[in-house]
């Protein structure tokens, strides 16, 4: 892949760096596919090069990790021996200091490595790996037309754009947002940042889709590096990007929203919602095949006594032979998100969509909103424009949205607060039978048994999304042969998570070019008595299924091998310290919290601000409570809930 580098570093550094990580290795090997992966170096394909050409696009704080490991190396680390680079560069991940950029440098190069592309769209490592690549080429515009009415921007640069209501966020609070208050008769603007990508624009390959589809351009990485955060950032938000999960919104956490003051949050009344939203977007466990991964865990669950049950999706159908790569978008069709469901419903009633738009402001006079001001890219650059409104749906999600509204001026003194990020901890198993992880539908079976084990929180189990570059960006690596070794058995590897209900919080503040800051850790102990019984239930399962290994993507790498003692395994996990975790986060919320008090809460019971009228939340970030499931079918009733309130209000001005 050819790549204008723009390094901010010295290129040889980043270059002994790659080949540190992932060094040409001179091991015997009868098979031509493994010879070649042992022989080739990271900077065989490129990546340094790649890895220089993105550092200056990380965000500031993320830059500031990284550049504090990088000048840790010393001056002779690009001329140092192999031997010497690697112990320098295993001090660097084990101290305080260095551990965080370290993380995020590993992680980036050895995803890169492995899913990098050439010119004939392919990986050299694939097929040691087993791993097939692109399952079909993107199909035409013809056959997958985009539907969506585009508003164009006027001819006038200083024209303004008009609509009763503006939806910043295209994802599963602003769709259904949308869709409700366009079928209601509102001219309705949706306001995206991502860009309109259907399935031409799926290339079903990490290394390219990740850039174009997420927040950020992949992981929004916390301050110390101890998470890393997924958000969708395309038409269709993370219901574009997800794993298909449809649960509803457990009973316990529809009280804690009601005690929070959120109107009409009980059974009762969201039900409805709920319901209607899972028949839009066809949420049936009809639709629902397991795969490898999925059959293993079940009988895991099976094994060890636990219940479990299979998860509905958003699926067209049941047809299973192009899903795995649900997290890079639906290359057929299949997924009903929010772009082929609730934006195209909005845009059948006459709603619009301006993708490539960047919402920098909320505009309000005498405590009311009056419009946006945004930055919509262009072929011809960039071009501020103003759209006035007399209402705006916030809904750029809870990394977004409280930066927003902190670049505003409104939402005030607790925007950004009461983080919840949804803590995933990852647990693999090694099997004598090939499994091939990266194959079939993703999520599929889940386990409840756990959802209150820790002062009203606890976690749920279900099977880990395998993404190539995921799993091989967050295995533990020791050097660059056992690396190698372990992605070598890498389609015998099944993989497990549980995600966390987070009972402590953390801040979303915005930093100087508007990007969400996030600060999370896991200082309360609840959240750390959950981490602990999190990992030793993931073991019981994984040994239940009949694993002859069992590794974590924690930093220290603790390990299980079938004739070791297992009891001393789970003692292990039952003392993690915080320190010695990683944790990753699809699933944000909080940010923005319902509530009846404004010194505490951003939005009152009905989504609106607290200080400033005509400015509703209908995203996670509103929900005070994290959901403690998969939250889309939580958010997009939610949303339809909330909906109904701005009719209302609408309604009762006119």
């Amino acid at each position: 892949m050819t790549v204008d580098a723009t390094p901010t570093t010295d290129i040889r550094l980043l270059s002994a760096l790659c080949d540190t990580i992932v060094p040409a290795i001179d091991v015997p090997a009868e098979d031509a596919a493994e010879r070649t992966l042992w022989t080739t170096s990271a900077t065989d394909l490129a990546v340094d090069q790649i890895l220089a050409s993105v550092l200056p696009l990380w965000a500031p704080h993320v830059q500031a990790l990284v550049t504090t490991t990088l000048s840790a190396l010393g001056d002779d680390f690009a001329t140092a021996d192999a031997d010497r680079r690697v112990a320098v560069w295993r001090d660097t991940l084990e101290s305080d200091a260095t551990r965080p950029g370290a993380l995020i440098l590993q992680s980036t190069v050895l995803a890169m490595f492995y899913t990098v592309p050439d010119e004939q769209m392919s990986n050299p490592t694939w097929p040691a790996l087993g791993f097939p690549g692109p399952l079909l080429a993107p199909p035409s515009a013809e056959a997958f037309p985009k539907t969506l009415r585009r508003e164009a921007l006027p001819a006038d640069a200083d024209q303004t754009l008009r609509a009763d209501v503006v939806v910043v966020g295209s994802g599963a609070g602003g769709g259904v947002a949308a869709a409700r208050l366009a079928h209601a008769g509102l001219d309705v603007l949706v306001l995206e940042k991502g860009s309109y990508r259907n399935e031409p624009d799926l290339p079903q390959l990490e290394a390219l889709s990740f850039p174009n589809l997420y927040l950020g351009g992949g992981f929004i990485w916390s301050t110390d590096a101890s998470v890393g955060m997924l958000a969708g950032s395309t038409v269709g938000g993370g219901t574009t990007v997800n794993s298909m999960a449809c649960l509803p919104t457990p009973d316990y956490v529809l009280d804690e929203w009601t005690a929070a003051g959120m109107v009409g949050a009980t059974r009762a009344e969201l039900g409805p919602h709920i319901e209607s939203v899972m028949r839009r977007i066809n949420a049936d466990p009809a639709n629902t095949v397991h795969n490898r991964v999925n059959q293993i865990l079940n009988r895991g669950f099976d094994a060890a006594g636990m219940t479990h049950e299979t998860l509905a999706r958003n699926a067209r159908d049941d047809d299973a032979r192009f899903c795995g790569e649900c997290n890079a978008g639906c290359l057929v069709g299949c997924k009903q998100s929010t772009m082929k469901t609730f934006l195209q419903d909005a845009s059948d009633s006459g709603g619009r969509l301006l993708a490539d738009c960047d919402v920098r402001e909320v505009l309000h006079a005498d405590g009311r909103a009056t419009g946006v001001l945004a930055v919509v890219s262009t072929h011809d650059g960039e071009r501020e424009v103003v759209i006035e409104a007399s209402v705006v749906v916030v809904a750029a999600g809870a990394l977004a949205s409280p930066t927003l509204l902190l670049g505003s001026g409104v939402g005030g003194p607790s925007a950004g607060h009461n983080l919840h990020v949804h803590p995933s901890y990852f647990m693999s198993g090694v099997y004598d039978e090939v499994v091939e992880g990266w194959a079939g539908q993703i999520l599929t079976s889940v386990c409840h048994d756990f959802n209150q084990v820790e002062d009203g929180r606890g976690f749920v189990v279900e099977a880990a999304p395998m993404g190539l570059g995921f799993w091989t960006g967050l295995t533990p690596w020791h050097d660059g042969e056992q690396h190698k070794r372990e992605q070598l058995r890498l389609k015998h590897v099944s993989g497990v998570w549980g995600f966390a209900r987070d009972h402590g919080a953390g801040r979303i503040e915005r930093d100087a070019d508007g990007m969400p800051v996030a600060t999370w850790g896991l200082d309360d102990p609840v959240d750390l008595a959950i981490v602990r019984r999190t990992h030793q239930e993931l073991a019981r399962i994984i040994k239940a299924s009949g694993a002859k290994e069992i590794f974590t993507f924690l930093p220290g790498d603790p390990r299980w091998r079938e004739g070791e003692d297992f009891d001393a395994f789970l003692d292990v996990l039952g003392v993690l310290e915080k320190d010695d975790v990683l944790t990753l986060s699809a699933h944000q919320s909080g940010t923005c919290a319902t509530g009846t008090d404004p010194a505490t809460s951003v939005v009152d019971g009905r989504g609106q601000l607290h200080d400033c009228a005509g400015v509703y939340v209908v995203d996670a970030s509103a929900l005070p409570t994290a959901p403690g499931v998969n939250p889309m079918v939580s958010i997009e009733a939610f949303a339809s809930k909330t909906a109904q309130h701005i009719l209302d209000d609408w309604q009762a001005a006119r």
